[in-house]
């Protein structure tokens, strides 16, 4: 949650009013190649030690420019933002920084001041006093860009500003955190990307009953319960029903008469029959099985500081209030990405940056992020809160929230790193882009 601006230059702007003729002498100093990490700065043909530029003779209504290059070496994207810092000049109210106009480009798009809206240096000096100073754009890994910094004395300015001077610093910088943030999240899986939570897929948590009943003989009954592959629980029934039949006669008290020839006539005894039944008992054969509730969501953290970070005993919570431990010991390097799943399942579908680490927590991530929206709270074993987000209908941690996907979308951070604590931290990202 904590966030700090990383210096990455620092020059001095001189800017002096002459008596006579209302000349300014602007003047940068201390020109040097400096450099955070892989992010370096170069103030346009000037060399190093030198003044980045000598004006002589600026009238009213003269405008003067200077340019300077940011080039990123390393493979992570930079937000980059500067700061005016004011440190001397000469004259009384009104001082010279409220009559000099300022305007920073890139590539002919005014960033601040100008059709971004009128700046002077004053304005520069006060805006500046934000923790992330004026954001300028994102600097994307292995590329550069260049900056015009144009200071204008404007033709309306008088005589009162004759004999003042403003004395300034530059600070270009990049925003940083200085904790590990949750730098990404996946929770819209599309059939691509494996399953979405059990409850997004309307697979609640109670049990499944099944009912057979008036069987014929000899039947045999199956049910089947496919839960999208969550689980699959088989059961056949058979019934056999087998009839044993017996049959007992009694023809005791026979006579017989007239047997020498003839005619006989045969008296016989009573007869009597018994029928007996036997069923066999039905035989239900069932097999259910233990396959893990299945949820391929997931999401990203980053960590964006100059130290190796210990993850041991970390937990994830989420809305449900479920707490999940980051199992073993794993260790965040400097600028490296940690993926965090139910299991390494996840990864078969994805062709993510073989150096991130990857964290199968053996659960799913609490009770499986919710399509509507949910919450996520990174803490570290002590219980200290490390960083934090909401989006959808979840207002918990920021209203507004960050704005649900579509389908197969995840969202992330602007930059790898970039932390301001709002939703506008974030966008939606397709595709997805795990471990980078």
């Amino acid at each position: 949650m904590k966030k700090k601006f990383k210096t990455l230059k620092i020059v001095v702007l001189s800017l002096v009013l002459g008596l006579v003729a209302n000349l300014a002498v602007p003047v940068f100093l201390n020109n040097s190649s400096q450099a955070l990490g892989e992010l370096d700065v170069v103030w346009d043909g000037v060399a190093d030690g030198a003044p980045i530029f000598v004006v002589n003779n600026m009238l009213p209504g003269d405008t003067e420019t200077r340019n300077v290059q940011a080039n990123n070496g390393g493979s992570i994207a930079r937000l980059v933002s500067v700061k005016g810092t004011r440190t001397g000049g000469i004259g009384s109210d009104p001082k010279l920084e409220t009559v000099l106009d300022i305007v920073i480009s890139e590539s002919g798009v005014d960033l601040y001041g100008g059709t971004a809206g009128a700046k002077t240096v004053a304005d520069f000096f006060a805006d500046s006093l934000d923790d992330n100073g004026i954001m300028l754009s994102i600097l994307s890994g292995n590329d550069s860009t260049s900056y015009d910094f144009t200071v204008t004395f404007p033709a309306s300015a008088g005589n009162d500003f004759q004999a003042k001077s403003v004395i300034f610093d530059i600070t270009i910088g990049v925003i940083v955190s200085e904790n590990i943030v949750i730098n990404e999240v996946y929770y819209q899986v599309d059939g691509d990307h494996g399953l979405d939570s059990p409850v997004d897929r309307g697979v609640g948590a109670g049990n499944v009953s099944a009912i057979i009943s008036n069987n014929g003989a000899g039947s045999v009954n199956t049910i089947v319960i496919d839960i999208d592959n969550r689980c699959r629980i088989v059961q056949t029934n058979n019934s056999n029903i087998i009839n044993n039949l017996g049959i007992d006669i009694n023809t005791g008290g026979n006579s017989a008469g007239g047997n020498t020839g003839g005619n006989v006539d045969i008296n016989s005894g009573s007869a009597s029959a018994n029928v007996k039944i036997a069923n066999s008992v039905n035989q239900n054969n069932s097999a259910a099985c233990k396959k893990p509730v299945q949820n391929h969501e997931w999401i990203e953290l980053f960590n964006p500081t100059d130290e190796i970070v210990s993850l041991k005993n970390w937990t994830i919570t989420d809305n449900s209030g479920i707490v999940r431990i980051i199992p073993g010991n794993r260790k965040l390097k400097p600028g490296q990405f940690a993926l965090i799943s139910r299991d390494n399942s996840t990864w078969r579908f994805w062709d993510e940056d073989p150096i991130a680490i990857k964290i199968p927590l053996g659960k799913q991530i609490g009770d499986g992020l919710d399509n509507g929206g949910d919450r996520l709270i990174l803490s570290d074993a002590q219980g200290n809160l490390i960083d934090a987000l909401s989006y959808g209908d979840d207002l918990s941690i920021f209203n507004p929230s960050v704005s649900l996907v579509t389908l197969g979308s995840s969202f992330e951070r602007l930059v790898p790193g970039f932390d301001t604590n709002v939703a506008a931290d974030f966008e939606e990202r397709n595709p997805p882009t795990p471990g980078n």
